[in-house]
């Protein structure tokens, strides 16, 4: 049988589908467990799996709804084992459920999708190359598609995939390396007038605080103030990044804004004075 990038389900949400291996790809939703039948029956440690949301450049931690990024996989080999090809599939369902979530845009070249009962599942059609690297450890697999965020209220979304590093060397086998991985991406609450990367980066808590304020921000240098509701500025902190704090002991009890500015945006956070 001919050598391919295979990927195959053991359990969890999705069906157990016994398949034959295939550099071309195979139809079903592979993407909770691995390539057993064919190549070793456990995952590889040595290949990891992970996900990122682009941006227009920015990588972001959550999403906006109905707005386009750039779903990134990048999977690592980092065994002893010259791995010069893979293959893959992948999903992005609500929370930890099998309801699809957003849509994917034009695919990049060796990926097709296809329907696994309501899920679009993006896949190989031909074994793909590496995008650092000859297979070799240290060794990087990616595949970037575009993708339409769902809803407003979707909630959490989870990205699932399976990905099949392989050798080449024309034989199914143990020889080949597997393994699973999945992300998370959280909803940014709708508002307007706020920068997207501002949102993800700002973290504001304990809400309600009693003492020190916490204010985590992103690498973008902000000016952080803090003003009472009459209008009353109670503390203000100028080209500061990284995690801030703001001795709020001295604070009446009451609400409180929290104003982060960047060049980029603006974010206000409400917080309670106990």
């Amino acid at each position: 049988m001919r050598k391919t990038a295979l990927l195959l389900p053991i359990v969890g949400i999705f069906a157990y589908l016994t398949l034959t291996s295939s550099s071309g790809g195979r139809s079903g939703n592979l993407t909770t467990s691995g390539c057993g039948s064919c190549h070793g029956n456990s995952a590889t440690t040595g290949i990891t799996v992970s996900f990122s949301l682009d941006s227009a450049g920015t990588t972001v931690t959550k999403y906006k709804a109905g707005k386009v990024y750039t779903l990134k996989m990048t999977g690592t080999n980092s065994t002893s084992s010259n791995l010069s090809f893979f293959g893959y599939h992948m999903v992005a369902v609500m929370g930890s459920g099998s309801t699809q979530a957003g849509t994917f845009g034009t695919l990049p070249s060796g990926t097709s999708q296809h329907s696994s009962g309501s899920l679009t599942v993006l896949g190989h059609n031909m074994p793909i190359s590496p995008a650092s690297g000859t297979g070799a450890s240290g060794t990087t697999y990616t595949v970037s598609v575009p993708w339409t965020a769902p809803a407003a209220g979707s909630g959490t979304v989870t990205v699932r995939a399976a990905l099949n590093a392989v050798n080449g060397d024309g034989n199914d086998g143990s020889s080949d390396h597997w393994n699973t991985g999945s992300g998370t991406f959280a909803e940014l609450p709708t508002t307007t007038g706020v920068n997207e990367a501002v949102a993800a980066a700002v973290s504001v808590y304990p809400n309600p605080v009693s003492t020190n304020l916490n204010i985590e921000l992103g690498t973008e240098e902000s000016e952080v103030a803090v003003y009472d509701l009459s209008g009353k500025l109670m503390a203000i902190e100028t080209n500061v990044s990284g995690k801030l704090s703001v001795n709020a002991a001295v604070w009446a009890a009451g609400i409180y804004q929290v104003v982060v500015k960047t060049n980029s945006g603006t974010k206000t956070v409400s917080v309670a004075k106990q």
